[in-house]
């Protein structure tokens, strides 16, 4: 049975809370699935290559019989092995009793060594490989479920969260979950059978000598236990360090104007040094845990073989059987050794694992009700029905402050429609509620009449169109970054539209062309080149609703002029919703709405509003006063 993941993010955690944590066995199975075939293959090999060391601890022992301690002179003398008792290898081999064993039978008896070897190594090589084969597949369902889980959240749930941390758990921890959970699967299958195999011919062997070898190794639990205690939190320490790291370095890139403009760029080196340092820390602690360990157990070997030489000494036998023992004892130990390390592997999976599920299991705020309708291209007619809505804290209880309240819209298709007021006032929260990147807590919005609660999200921004101030571009070429706005878009639509946003002029003088590489967000493009690319895309997308989001304001007179007249294209036919600050640019819209705090205070046309609002007439004073 699966077990719930958590409800709280496990980098929100205490030391106390992590430790608490349960494997969420039943998620990580669901993955397994499609690859179970192969994954029990995989294991099925690693208990073939755990009992071969059965076979290879015999096979020596005959070897070292024929050909140490003076060696067998016949191949009909009998010859004491593990598990098999006395042998005679003539009759084995179907020769005659009296078949001298000579130079040639030495060399082809020792060509079975490298045999052997080869055969240990290459099960133990198919064991592995069969199992990273399929934690590989089951990583890139696990990324890719846990980015699509990422990218349906809502634009509240990216306001609350790092975006470091995000990648760091995308990337990283999905890594750490699947390499860590593959390891402990091969340590858990393979080695404590290859111990077991090793023991049952060693006993069979000399049971005195094993006995007593064996007797020593519990020597080696009280440090390995003692070690797991002080750094069992030294792993999810780190991967939390590593999170604060990814979160520092992704603001200090995206933000580096802001950085250099401040000259904060050691106070940056700083903040990542802190979380730097703090995860170096714990990686020593973790590495220090784990490779103690194999001194401790090779310290604790050596004392038995130690004691084994003794014994051997006083029961007077030969080197042959010593080496086969002492040989036989040294395979125990790495094994042993890496089967001590589980408590510490499991730790740290457990940590990442649940970070992981914990992002899978998220529910996003905003969904698509069961069995929701596409909705089909609309005419334009939008309807804001008595809407009321807050924002939430980062704990999901909302602001004292409703950011709009009790608003009532009615837009007909075709038309240009402005929102001004001053800053607060909700316009902003109106294209959210629209491209329903929030529900609103009371009211609906309509597209045509059809309340976009009931049809699919994707289908509804399929008829907006959005043209920001704040334009964002892709790491990418000119051409994939008008592509965006339709992605089955021709080389020719894709070179008309960037005529009517006025940008192909620009784009041929851009070394490359429209196959020039933009820059991180668009940094080798000037703002008014990065806006007319932005309306291109807007153009491209032939929406029948078109959102303007102060797509002017921070642009000179003459790119202004520029971009406007991209803009009356784009708008023909459109039902055109614009925010502005600046009154010149929404003088001849069809309707303007007047919002302050939350409310509608006016509506009109300019001119009406010139002569009725008080608040419009203070905005237009502010900015035409002389």
């Amino acid at each position: 049975m699966a077990l719930a993941p958590p409800t709280k993010n496990p980098s929100q955690m205490t030391d106390a809370e992590i430790a608490q944590l349960k494997m969420p066995y039943g998620r990580i199975l669901e993955y397994l699935k499609p690859w179970m075939g192969r994954f029990i293959f995989g294991v099925l090999i690693g208990v073939v290559a755990a009992a071969f060391n059965g076979v290879l601890i015999v096979g020596i022992s005959l070897i070292f019989q024929l050909v140490l301690d003076g060696g067998a002179k016949t191949l009909g003398e009998p010859l004491d092995l593990p598990v098999f008792g006395q042998v005679n290898v003539a009759e084995m081999l179907g020769l005659a009793t009296d078949t001298p064993m000579g130079l040639t039978g030495v060399i082809i008896a020792c060509a079975f060594i490298p045999v052997l070897m080869f055969l240990n190594g290459f099960l133990e090589y198919l064991n592995k490989y069969q199992l990273a084969w399929v934690g590989n597949k089951m990583l890139f369902h696990i990324r890719s479920d846990v980015f699509r889980s990422v990218l349906r959240q809502s634009p509240a749930f990216f306001s609350h969260t790092k975006a470091g941390e995000l990648m760091q758990t995308v990337f990283n921890q999905s890594r750490v979950a699947q390499t860590n959970a593959v390891q402990l699967v091969q340590l858990l299958t393979n080695r404590p059978l290859t111990i077991i195999t090793i023991l049952y011919v060693l006993f069979s062997k000399d049971w005195f000598f094993t006995l007593m070898s064996l007797v020593i190794f519990p020597l080696c639990l009280a440090p390995i236990i003692t070690i797991g205690r002080k750094v069992r939190k030294a792993g999810s320490r780190e991967e939390k360090e590593v999170g604060t790291m990814m979160t520092t370095m992704h603001e200090s890139f995206t933000g580096i104007r802001l950085v250099k403009g401040y000259a904060r760029e050691e106070y940056e080196v700083e903040r990542f040094d802190r979380a730097n340092a703090e995860m170096c820390k714990n990686m020593l602690r973790w590495t220090r845990a784990m490779e103690l360990i194999g001194p401790i157990v090779e310290a604790v070997a050596s004392i038995g073989i130690a004691a084994g030489l003794v014994y051997f000494w006083y029961q007077q036998k030969g080197s042959s059987d010593l080496i086969v023992l002492i040989m036989s004892l040294t395979k125990i130990y790495p094994p042993a050794k890496e089967l001590s390390k589980v408590n510490l592997l499991m730790q740290k999976t457990v940590y990442a694992v649940n970070k992981v599920v914990h992002l899978l299991e998220r529910e996003a705020d905003i969904k698509d009700a069961p069995g929701a309708p596409e909705l089909a291209r609309v005419k334009g007619g939008v309807t804001f029905e008595n809407i009321s809505f807050g924002y939430s804290n980062e704990d999901g209880s909302k602001l004292d402050r409703a950011a709009i309240n009790g608003i009532h819209l009615d837009l007909v298709p075709g038309k240009f429609y402005a929102l001004v007021g001053p800053s607060g006032a909700g316009k902003s929260t109106l294209f959210s509620l629209l491209l329903r990147f929030y529900d609103p807590d009371s009211g609906r919005v309509l597209l045509d009449g059809v309340d976009i609660r009931s049809v699919t999200q994707d289908s509804v921004r399929g008829n907006i169109g959005l043209v920001s101030q704040d334009t964002f571009l892709f790491h990418d070429t000119i051409r994939e970054n008008i592509r965006y706005g339709r992605l089955d878009a021709t080389e020719e639509e894709i070179i008309a539209a960037a005529k009517k946003a006025h940008a192909h002029e620009f784009i041929l003088q851009v070394q490359g062309g429209y196959d020039a590489v933009v820059g991180d967000s668009g940094c080798n493009l000037s703002g008014g080149q990065k806006q007319r690319l932005s309306i291109a895309r807007a153009i491209l997308r032939n929406a029948p609703i078109l959102l303007l989001d102060e797509a002017t304001s921070a642009l000179d007179t003459e790119t202004e002029k520029i971009i406007q007249e991209a803009i009356h294209v784009l708008s023909e036919g459109k039902t055109v919703i614009a925010i502005a600050h600046r009154l010149s640019t929404i003088m001849e819209a069809d309707q303007i709405i007047v919002m302050r705090d939350g409310l509608v205070a006016d509506k009109g046309n300019h001119e009406e509003l010139l002569k009725s609002s008080e608040l419009y007439q203070k905005l237009y004073s502010l900015q035409f006063h002389d």
